[in-house]
């Protein structure tokens, strides 16, 4: 009999993991993986109840015991230095106050005439053309230009960081993970470097945006060191450029698969905000959190997971849970939700939530009112990830 493995890290766990969370869900619901070595909470009540316990996952990693150096083979600690991700209260909440800044309702609704004019703009590149390929034709660059408006990034170097959000967060399959690891570091580096020159340029000529104002920021009364200062510069940078473009990008595929409630939302735009959640929650654009580390043993389902140990909370599978949602694997954009994981929850849950909402709604009401009818015209193409709900390629025809 083969043993059951569950490894995100593959184009083939891409493709199609709900097969995959349903058994993990079903007959592994604590699952470890000891080749790659971390753990995995999947059923929705039990990854609901560990993000809200920060205390026993906690997030800092200093919590993980000395041996061995790389707790896991899913996240080196070289990548657990930046910023509130790898926090804990109290600092990280003090920080997260500082970032929250960028993510007001007034300034996030500030931002609704600049998208819906940008994304007119990009429809007016292809729509001649009878097709395009909608993540890096319309997707990315609507995401990486609004991004970088709301740090303050020079638009003619903003493209750059899209860039170097793709070599982070995925991998082409025709290049090997030595490489890939190669590239990823030399990103690394490539960012904080330029990072380190525009916050150098801000002191000397501020501009009254969000890299002045994480400059200027205190906390207990000191300002942020610059390392500090780099992470939440880059964290904003990265997380902005791909979450919100994977949300479009997958739910245009499934707008494209079901023509019947597409043709619901071109008759009712009101229908878009409601559709916009089940896209989340359907193709979580983080499919799962970073490791967090138990402080306690943690029994559950009959396993313990020993204190010190790399927990990952599988958003995807949670919100595919037929224990939280009926019938979970139908896209259905009228499907009522009290709640769900797209955007996780708890401590860290994503400050850029209503940005990412307003850019798909603002975003595919601007498409559907030029763009009404459209199609597939080929098979999607997914990349490698870890964390992500990558898609490398989406062709459309019209």
């Amino acid at each position: 009999m083969t043993q059951f493995v569950y490894d995100p890290t593959t184009v083939e766990f891409q493709e199609n993991p709900l097969p995959l969370f349903k058994e993990l869900r079903d007959r592994h619901p604590v699952y470890y993986n000891p080749d790659l070595r971390f753990w995995t909470l999947t059923r929705f009540a039990d990854v609901w109840d560990a993000v809200h316990d920060h205390e026993t996952y906690a997030s800092d990693p200093s919590n993980y015991p000395a041996e061995p150096a790389e707790p896991t083979e899913l996240m080196p600690k070289a990548f657990m230095d930046f910023g509130i991700f790898y926090m804990d209260p109290p600092r990280h909440n003090r920080l997260r106050g500082i970032m929250s800044r960028a993510f007001t309702v007034r300034r996030v609704s500030d931002l609704e005439p600049s998208v819906r004019r940008l994304a007119n703009e990009l429809i007016d590149g292809f729509i001649d053309t009878g097709r395009c390929e909608f993540v890096h034709d319309f997707a990315a660059p609507l995401s990486t230009t609004v991004i970088g408006e709301l740090l303050g990034v020079p638009r003619d170097e903003r493209w750059q960081f899209r860039l170097w959000a793709e070599k982070l967060e995925q991998r082409d399959p025709s290049i090997s993970v030595e490489v890939a690891q190669k590239e990823q570091q030399d990103a690394l580096a490539q960012i904080f470097e330029y990072l380190s020159a525009l916050v150098a340029e801000r002191r000397k000529a501020p501009r009254e945006d969000l890299i002045d104002a994480i400059i200027g920021a205190e906390v207990d009364g000191e300002h942020l060191d610059e390392h500090e200062i780099l992470s939440m510069c880059y964290q904003i940078m990265i997380a902005g450029n791909e979450t919100t473009a994977i949300l479009m990008s997958n739910g245009v595929i499934r707008l494209a698969e079901h023509p019947d409630q597409r043709a619901e939302l071109l008759a009712d735009p009101r229908l878009m905000s409601g559709a916009v959640e089940e896209m989340a929650r359907f193709d979580s654009p983080t499919v799962q959190s970073p490791p967090r580390i138990t402080t306690r043993d943690v029994t559950l389902h009959g396993r313990t997971i020993p204190k010190g140990q790399p927990v990952v909370f599988v958003w995807m599978a949670a919100d595919h849970d037929e224990r939280e949602f009926e019938s979970p694997e139908r896209f259905d954009i009228h499907r009522r939700m009290d709640r769900h994981l797209g955007f996780g929850h708890g401590l860290h849950y994503c400050m850029g939530a209503p940005l990412a909402r307003l850019e798909a709604t603002s975003a595919f009401e601007e498409f559907h009112a030029r763009i009404p009818d459209y199609h597939l015209d080929g098979p999607p193409v997914r990349w490698a990830s870890t964390w992500l709900r990558v898609i490398g390629q989406v062709p459309l025809g019209f």
